[in-house]
């Protein structure tokens, strides 16, 4: 339909943007490297001066025997991922640091079927990898299709006007491809002279019963041509196609589902992208769900455009008087009266780039902008809004079509609420930068929180003196600072129709910020509205908040983003929806602010208040607005760590635990919060269990098997997956299985070391199983597991791989031949997804993932076992049972006993606390994996003394663990490679306080100094002072312990495992074609 693509040129300004944000992020990294580098060389200089006996190779000393510049350095180096934490089966030298050269090596040796998945690709490439259309996509939505009764007819609109002969049939073909065959293509020529457009046209027309073609005598213009093909049209929604653009082959099918689906759905639109002459797909634009301020920035709609028939002919069809921005004329105008606006986060169309076109560039109509300024007036006062629309100077220089809305500096009273507590200077730069406020309409009510510095309160007399300024004071309370409390309490002392919530540590830079942020907040509907806020340095600090980043909490857009950085799609500089905007500048009704009581004291008291206002906001129908022309410095920390209260955390997990975020596209990363492209796909629209094979590498009763048990068993549960497990041998796991329903059987893994022929065998017999038990997706539990995710690209089956190991990529596969190590670096581009329990682990492997298919999943234990757990023993009854006598500190240290996992700390760190023996009971429990470093433990044991020798238990393998987490005191972890170990998430089950190594996943499943404290790998020394400590204080350790199950709750759990691998499998079992249906009808080409 367009020809006023407003946003022509923006995407691509956008790209420049961030490519030059990039280049400044890289130019701080390089900077910072060459700082550490530079302090490197320095120690390292140190380590030269000390004597040519003092090698690098010396490093692997224990720590205890070297000089402090060697310590450094080798802590330097391990924090930087460049040194292992421990000597392991597969880092027990030197780091390699040829690491291009490794792959470059496997590479050569790879076949052609293997190659591209070596090479890497990244942001929208990596997305269109992982979007193929395929076979499987294809069944699903014709199984969902034939499920329907209820579909309506579909009349593709598409004006022509001399249109290249190939763009036509493009076109053409791309209708002619869809899934869903109710359709009726409606095709106008506006009076083309170019007679190859005139043949092609008839050649169309003739070629189909379901092409209607109608002929203008004259050009008559885009919105006429329109018109007249929308009077050919007979079904019930039409859909917009413009004559150059393609539709994806289920663009259709899913328009029809969702009015099927939604029968009062009078308008939907999707994603789109970009499509060259070469067909090359680039520039794509992921959209929020309706947004009606957004709108009314830009055409965010773009295509597809869809509308129901009888609201198109209601509003007398498009506006020949806005040609050029005529169709978002008509989204402004059918968006006022539909009854339900849709998005389908799909992309269903690409749309034409080629030169001149608006595609590529908005000097090619530039009259468009003056019609799409005509078009937002109007729409203004329509709505009775007291705005004027206005194309800034920095979009009219750059030559796009965005707006914005200037609002009068006269309203409503507005309140503004500054609460302060000491900090003079700090809320002096605040205050006095109120005076730049161009709106006139407004008081300020300073609260203080019972300052007690005398500066603070000479400046607070003095404002208390002047006009429009208010000071009163509500004293701290007992229970702790409660920033909900201070703000509820504080609007009760407020008349004003608008309350505006500013934190002390802020300072105004654009005038007419207050004068914005009154506009948008007297629109319909407005429940809050947020302002643009900057660090120090200019960069971005808020932008809007968004849901699901940090793990499923919640985190502000854009944060971090370079000034000139307009984001993507340009929405820093696009006043929009966001589902809640920070309180450091937000403002509310105060009617509004009442009725949904205000800030949540009880579960927010300090952090979230903010984000779960506005989430009850929009819940509740109400929306939240950034305003970009409301701009403030917030000096908030930028590098300050987030220590929220782990309860706060838990309650927000809790309450918004399923919370869809309708402003933030799906198919955009959480990872970052820069807007950038996930290479995930949306699901199948099936909502049978997807049979899954899971092939585990032993079934023992240990961390990884044990982890894929507890997800398989979840998952068939809850009728999420049908599962068969294969593995390689018997094992206890399997009576666990079959008591569970789910059936057992064994595959012959290749072994370790065999040559490739053997190898390929091996993979094409499994491909076969795979065929046999009718697999959806196939599961690979651990790094060896890597074969299981060759065979099921063999057999055209999706398929993720969960990684447990953190040992070095480089050196990994070493045991194997090269030939065969190609095919285990390729497995990470051929899974649909790679899964880490803990993110220092992804970002050691980032080298080998070469599809951004990456993801990180915690693992969870259920609940109802870890409650079971606990009330095993009761500690009384644990410490009888473990001979703990009255008074004493049991210190347990759980898991296989191994060097990886460094017990030998803790009983060099107990030979330091001798004076303490009389008042120690150690446990050092789990499987003797290693005799030899068993043998060197008891040895170390006996050169104790006695008595703290008699203390010291190796227990060896346990029936039950538990009994030793309900007696201890303390718990400790010595581990060197480490992902996220499972015995630390039983202690915090627990409630024991934590003494650990900060080794790779561990600080992330920990928060430090609240529930564990860290000592360094090797530091016996320093453990011994941690030991001790705790010893020593006791109410620290009991702090320390009831927080940790809070800390334990405010991380994913169970049941957010079971939530996103329930996702990815639906997304997996549609990401490849599988052989065994390619001789079906639903068989399609790949788009």
């Amino acid at each position: 339909m367009s020809e006023a693509r407003f946003c022509s040129e923006e995407n691509l300004l956008a790209r420049v943007s961030h490519l030059e944000s990039e280049a400044a992020r890289l130019s701080r990294e390089l900077s910072s490297a060459k700082s550490e580098m530079n302090s490197l060389k320095h120690v390292i200089g140190s380590i030269n001066n000390a004597g040519p006996a003092t090698d690098l190779l010396a490093l692997r000393a224990p720590r205890r025997n070297l000089p402090r510049p060697i310590r450094v350095l080798r802590k330097r180096l391990r924090a930087m991922g460049l040194w292992p934490t421990a000597p392991t089966r597969s880092s027990n030298c030197l780091p390699n640091s040829d690491s291009a050269g490794k792959l470059e090596r496997v590479s050569k040796t790879a076949t052609p079927n293997l190659a591209p998945y070596l090479k890497s690709i990244h942001g929208y490439d990596a997305w269109l990898a992982a979007n193929v259309f395929t076979s499987a996509q294809e069944r699903d939505l014709r199984q969902a299709l034939e499920r329907r009764s209820d579909l309506p007819t579909i009349s593709i609109i598409t004006p022509v006007y001399n249109t290249p002969p190939c763009h036509l049939a493009e076109m053409f073909s791309s209708v002619e491809a869809q899934v869903y065959n109710g359709w009726e293509l409606c095709l106008v020529d506006d009076g083309s002279t170019a007679p190859a457009t005139l043949a092609a046209l008839s050649k169309i027309e003739a070629s189909s019963p379901k092409v209607k073609c109608r002929r203008l005598i004259s050009n008559s213009g885009i919105a006429e041509a329109t018109n007249a093909a929308a009077a050919l049209a007979t079904g019930e929604i039409i859909v917009f196609l413009d004559h150059d653009d393609r539709l994806t082959p289920d663009a259709l099918a899913e328009l029809a589902l969702y009015y099927a689906e939604r029968p009062d759905a009078d308008f939907v639109y999707s994603d789109d992208d970009k499509i060259d002459d070469q067909g090359r797909r680039f520039a794509p634009q992921f959209k929020p769900d309706w947004s009606p301020t957004l709108l009314m920035s830009f055409m965010y709609m773009s295509h597809v455009v869809s509308v129901r028939r009888s609201l198109f002919e209601q509003l007398g069809g498009v506006r020949a008087s806005f040609d050029g921005a005529q169709d978002y004329d008509f989204a402004l105008r059918a968006t006022e009266i539909a009854r339900h606006i849709g998005h389908i986060p799909r992309v269903l169309y690409h749309w034409r780039a080629t030169v001149g076109s608006t595609a590529q560039s908005g000097d090619a109509k530039p009259e468009s902008f003056d019609a799409g300024l005509r078009a937002l007036q109007q729409a203004l006062d329509r709505r009775g809004v007291e705005g004027r629309a206005m194309h800034p100077q920095w979009a009219r220089d750059a030559r796009i079509g965005m707006f914005s809305i200037d609002f009068p500096d006269s309203g409503p009273n507005v309140t503004i609420v500054v609460p302060t507590y000491n900090q003079a200077s700090l809320l002096k730069d605040c205050i006095e930068s109120l005076a730049l406020t161009s709106y006139a309409n407004y008081e300020v009510l300073i609260v203080d929180n019972g300052s007690d510095d005398a500066a603070t309160l000479d400046y607070l007399d003095a404002l208390a003196r002047r006009s429009r300024h208010r000071v009163i004071t509500i004293p701290r309370q007992p229970g702790g600072f409660s920033y909900a409390a201070l703000m509820n309490e504080a609007v009760q002392h407020i008349d004003t129709e608008f309350v505006l919530f500013l934190n002390n540590d802020t300072r105004v830079i654009a005038p007419r910020w207050l004068s914005q942020m009154v506009g948008y907040g007297r629109m319909q509907d407005v429940g809050a509205v947020g302002a643009r806020l900057y660090f120090a340095d200019g960069t971005l600090q808020h932008g809007g908040i968004v849901h699901g980043y940090h793990e499923g909490l919640a985190g502000h857009a854009f944060r971090g983003a370079a000034p000139h950085d307009w984001g993507y799609l340009s929405f820093v500089k696009a006043a929009r929806e966001y589902s809640a905007v920070t309180a450091a500048c937000m403002l509310t009704p105060r009617a509004l602010f009442n009725k949904h009581g205000g800030f949540d004291e009880d579960l927010f008291a300090v952090a979230y208040n903010d984000v779960d206002y506005g989430y009850r906001l929009t819940q509740n129908g109400w929306r939240c607005i950034y305003c970009p022309e409301a701009e403030l410095f917030h000096f908030e920390g930028k590098s300050r760590a987030k220590r929220d209260n782990p309860r706060e955390v838990v309650n927000l997990r809790r309450r918004y635990g399923d919370f869809i975020d309708p402003s933030y596209n799906p198919n955009l990363s959480l990872d970052n919060e820069h807007f950038q492209p996930a290479s995930r796909r949306r699901p199948g629209h099936s909502k049978d269990p997807i049979r899954i094979c899971a092939f585990s590498h032993n079934l023992n009763f240990e961390g990884a098997p044990n982890t894929l048990f507890d997800l398989l068993v979840g998952l068939q549960q809850t009728g999420q997956a049908d599962v068969v497990v294969l593995a390689p041998a018997d094992g206890p796991l399997r009576g666990a299985y079959e008591d569970a329903g789910i059936p057992v059987h064994f595959f012959e893994s290749p072994h370790v070391g065999t040559d490739v022929c053997n190898f390929e065998k091996r993979i094409a017999a499994l491909a076969d199983v795979y065929d046999k038990f009718g697999a959806n997706v196939v599961i690979a539990n651990t790094l060896p597991m890597f074969f299981a995710v060759n065979a099921a690209e063999r057999a055209g089956v999706g398929s993720i791989w969960c990684q447990h190991e953190s040992e070095p990529w480089e050196t990994y596969f070493d045991a194997e031949q090269l030939a065969v190590q190609a095919y285990a670096y390729a497995a990470f581009g051929q899974a649909y997804r790679v899964t880490y329990v803990a993110e220092a682990t992804r970002r050691g492997w980032a080298a080998v993932q070469t599809r951004d298919n990456a993801q990180v999943v915690r693992h969870g234990v259920p609940p109802e076992r870890i409650e079971m757990e606990i009330g095993r023993w009761t500690r009384e009854e644990a410490r009888r049972h473990l001979e703990v006598g009255q008074g004493e500190i049991v210190l347990i240290l759980m898991g296989t006993v191994c060097r990886r996992k460094g017990q030998l700390d803790l009983l060099q760190a107990l030979a330091q606390l001798e004076s303490r023996a009389s008042v120690l009971k150690v446990f050092v429990v789990g499987a003797l994996a290693e005799a030899e470093y068993a043998a060197l433990l008891n040895e170390h044991v006996r050169g104790l003394s006695a008595e703290l020798a008699s203390r010291i238990k190796i227990t060896g393998t346990v029936t039950d663990m538990t009994v030793y987490y309900a007696a201890a005191d303390i718990c400790i972890c010595t581990s060197r490679v480490e992902s996220a170990p499972r015995v630390i998430v039983e202690a915090m089950a627990f409630s024991l306080p934590i003494i650990t190594t900060p080794v790779f996943g561990i600080p992330e499943v920990v928060e430090a100094d609240i529930n564990a404290i860290f000592y360094e790998p090797g530091e016996a020394e320093e453990l011994s002072r941690r030991i001790a400590e705790l010893m020593d204080d006791p109410r620290r350790r009991h702090g320390m312990a009831s927080h940790s199950r809070d800390v334990l709750e405010s991380r994913p759990g169970y049941r957010d495992m079971l939530q996103h691998y329930a996702v990815l499998i639906r997304e997996a079992a549609v990401s490849r074609s599988p052989r065994r249906l390619m001789a079906s009808p639903y068989q399609v080409e790949g788009s």
